[in-house]
This record gives structure tokens, C-alpha cells and sequence, in this order.
């Protein structure tokens, strides 16, 4: 897993889960993207290539409190498959998925 940024507390239980990770046996070669954001900024990132390596990957970060966001634009997602939420973003946003923010569909009369 390749470092952006400087990680927050506990990555190393991240990083550990990723290298685990790594030594699955894949029959392809997906090369999924994953990223790992604490405040909206993007810190850590690295790439898995079978169905296993990314099941494996995912309990292991949920079990740590990281929630996965799959759905969102490039721009929401930093260009990543799939996103990994840091456990203490969820305490003041909404952690279902990653939102846009709202759009005025229509101008408010003065």
C-alpha cells in the first residue's frame, strides 16, 4: 500500500491486512483500486487483482472500523474502485455512502 499522506493512528493494522492481502492466489488480474481517506483526504492507496484478495482485504478494514464506499464520481472517489472511510469520519458525517452536496435546483425568489 503505497502512502500519500501521513496515516492515521492504527494503519498499521491496515497495512498488515494489506500485505496479507497480496499473498492470496489470484486467477486474474483485476488490478482494483483501492483508497483509504481520513478527513476527506485521500492518504493511502494500492491495488489487488482477484475476488479473494479484495474479500479478504475488505473484512479485515470493516472489522477496524473503516467503512467501504463503492458508489460515487471519480472526483468522490479519488479514482479508486473502492473507498475505505476512516472510523473517526463517521462520526460527523453521514456514512452511508459519500454524497455530493446539494444542488439548488431552483432559484429562491427575493
Amino acid at each position: 500500500m503505497n502512502l500519500l499522506q501521513d496515516p492515521p493512528a492504527g494503519f498499521d493494522s491496515v497495512a498488515r491486512a494489506f500485505a496479507m492481502a497480496r499473498h492470496i492466489p489470484s486467477t486474474n488480474r483485476l488490478g482494483l483500486q483501492l483508497g483509504l481517506v481520513s478527513d476527506g483526504i485521500l492518504f493511502a492507496q494500492g491495488e489487488l487483482d482477484g475476488y479473494r484478495q479484495v474479500a479478504f482485504f475488505s473484512e479485515h478494514v470493516r472489522d477496524l472500523g473503516y467503512r467501504e464506499h463503492l458508489l460515487g464520481s471519480d472526483d468522490d472517489m479519488f479514482g479508486c474502485d473502492m473507498l475505505f472511510s476512516h472510523p473517526a469520519d463517521h462520526e460527523q458525517r453521514d456514512p452511508s455512502f459519500i454524497r455530493r452536496s446539494p444542488v439548488q435546483l431552483w432559484p429562491v425568489a427575493g
